[in-house]
């Protein structure tokens, strides 16, 4: 696995993963994940289906997402998230169609997630409706998924309740920061979140805090893949989808830099779509490195 290290004056800031892992294994491991939640057979599988349609109706049909729902407040409406395929043929399809699969896959293969995470505690942070959540819970992990928007937390634990999935969903905003996490988890995994908060360096600090020494955390987001400056694009609600900041490259890694990890303990690989893919390994319990200007000023997180 080659990578590619980007510096600055003092040093070795963070890297650009190389391959891990090739792309059509780890598209094996995600589906044989995935796999495990497939129910038994196809009467089971339409039953299940059918109830989630019905307890969980869409407000706007899922191609839709992106036009008409967008312009509206985003907990007026429900859509469901992720594609999920119940077995057998029988499929529902989400606003997020199978990022769930792509980007879970592409972690894998830059080497940020592992393929087994047997006895691993996982926090999924904006699950949705729990696609990523089966993907982390089939690769052997203990999850447990927040999710600021309440119907998409009732949605996914509904899900993962009629697969068997023991998986657990708390409603809850990510900026409702529980001191009783701290140091708990191995890995914190926030997909398609980062761009859509307003105070992205608490929100780095905060999974920071709840990781364990030697811990990581992965975090996927809208990005800036142009700029070789420390600069982020931004368009707040003015635009479709209440995006607010667009980091590029280096502004990224400064930010994880300022919630506590290490320069060199930084890897940010860009997807195909031009998206950014980070990984942070905390290496111990550090105090934030610079309070002027933190948003919860006093509080345990500066510790």
């Amino acid at each position: 696995m080659v990578t590619e290290h980007i510096k600055d004056s003092s040093g070795t800031l963070y890297t650009r993963p190389g391959e891990a892992m090739a792309a059509e294994d780890a598209a094996k491991v995600v589906a044989r994940a995935l796999r495990r939640w497939q129910l038994p057979d196809a009467v089971a599988a339409r039953k299940v289906m059918g109830q989630l349609a019905r307890e969980f109706e869409d407000d706007e049909m899922p191609d839709g997402f992106w036009h008409e729902a967008s312009s509206k407040q985003f907990r007026e409406f429900f859509i469901w998230g992720h594609d999920h395929d119940f077995g057998h043929n029988i499929t529902r399809s989400g606003a997020m169609g199978t990022r769930h699969v792509e980007i879970t896959t592409e972690a894998i293969q830059a080497g940020f997630l592992p393929p087994d995470l047997s006895g691993k505690a996982v926090l999924d942070i904006g699950c949705w409706s729990g696609g990523d959540v089966l993907v982390l819970s089939g690769l052997g992990a203990e999850v447990t998924a927040t999710e600021e928007h309440p119907r998409s937390a009732a949605s996914a634990a509904r899900l993962l309740e009629l697969v068997g999935c023991p998986s657990h969903v708390r409603e809850m905003s990510v900026y409702r920061d529980d001191p009783a996490l701290r140091q708990t988890f191995d890995i914190v995994y926030c997909s398609g979140v980062l761009y859509h908060v307003t105070d992205p360096v608490l929100l780095l600090r905060i999974c920071f805090c709840y990781l364990r020494p030697g811990g990581r955390l992965i975090i996927e987001t809208k990005a800036d893949t142009e700029s070789r400056d420390s600069v982020c694009h931004y368009s707040g609600t003015a635009i479709m989808g209440w995006n607010f900041y667009a980091p590029s490259e280096l502004a990224l890694a400064r930010w994880f830099l300022d919630a506590g990890f290490g320069a060199g303990d930084i890897q940010i690989h860009t997807r195909p779509m031009k998206r950014f893919l980070a990984c942070g390994i905390k290496r111990g319990a550090v105090e934030l490195p610079e309070t002027a200007g933190f948003s919860r000023p006093g509080s345990w997180l500066e510790g």
